[in-house]
């Protein structure tokens, strides 16, 4: 049964979790951004990718606790596979092109 009540919606376990996941994709955009210049990228890179780590594991609880068939679900998959396909490759095509499409 849906939520009717914004108290509802924000104590809904999926809504924190994807809550802390957009949270965290802008969080690791702004340090990919600040890691541009050459000499700052080897210091932050490790923090990058413990982020992106992160936000894999915390959308993956994500799509565990809203599970509901038949409900946007094909969705739900297509952004996971942006965030494990697409963002990786970017990053080998073009560092640019990759804080573009992140």
């Amino acid at each position: 049964m849906r939520t009717a009540t914004l108290e509802g919606i924000f104590l809904d376990p999926s809504f924190i979790i994807i809550f802390f996941v957009i949270l965290g994709t802008i969080a690791n955009i702004l340090i990919g951004v600040s890691m541009l210049p050459e000499d700052k990228r080897k210091k932050r890179f490790k923090t990058h990718r413990f982020i992106f780590y992160l936000i894999i594991i915390s959308y993956g609880g994500f799509l565990w606790f809203s599970n509901s068939p038949g409900e946007s679900e094909l969705f739900k998959y297509i952004v996971l596979a942006y965030f494990l396909f697409i963002i990786p490759l970017t990053r080998r095509i073009n560092v640019t092109f990759h804080a573009i499409l992140a």
